[in-house]
This record gives C-alpha cells, sequence and structure tokens, in this order.
C-alpha cells in the first residue's frame, strides 16, 4: 500500500505542478502584455516630447526675432527723432 500512496501523492503533485505552471503562465502572459502596453505609451510619449522640443525651439526662435525686431524698431525711431530735432533746428535758424 505504501506504493500506493507514493503514486498518490506524485499524482497529485503533478497536478499542482500543473497548476502552478498554469498560473505562472497567466502571469508571464499578463507582464508581456504590460511590457508591451508600456513601451507603447513611452513611444507615443516620447513622440509628444520630441513634438513639444521642436515647439520650444521655434518658439525661442520667434523670440529672438520679435527682439530683433523690437531693437530695430528702437533704433530707427531713435533716428527719426534725430532727424526731426536736426529739421526743428533748421526751422528755428
Amino acid at each position: 500500500m505504501k506504493k500506493n500512496k507514493d503514486n498518490d501523492q506524485l499524482a497529485l503533485s503533478n497536478t499542482e505542478e500543473a497548476e502552478i505552471l498554469s498560473r505562472l503562465g497567466e502571469r508571464v502572459e499578463k507582464a508581456v502584455g504590460t511590457i508591451q502596453e508600456l513601451r507603447k505609451e513611452r513611444d507615443q510619449l516620447r513622440a509628444q516630447v520630441e513634438e513639444l522640443e521642436a515647439r520650444v525651439k521655434e518658439q525661442e526662435s520667434l523670440d529672438e526675432e520679435h527682439e530683433r525686431f523690437r531693437k530695430e524698431r528702437g533704433e530707427i525711431r531713435d533716428r527719426i527723432e534725430a532727424i526731426l530735432g536736426s529739421l526743428e533746428a533748421l526751422e528755428n535758424e
């Protein structure tokens, strides 16, 4: 009878092992799915970061151009004021 008991334990162990392997397989599949989703999300986020970085560079370029135009406008204003001052001085002579 001892052999029969050992066989029962062996059969029970195989069933338990199969269940454990099945649960492990499910967990691995779930982990693989999660990893795939995370990689997809990472790629989307990288694309968004690249787009935002491009926008920031474009905005910085526009800001620099705006600043240059503002300085040029100030210089033109100063020149016009100097010319007007010279004209007024000629009229007052």
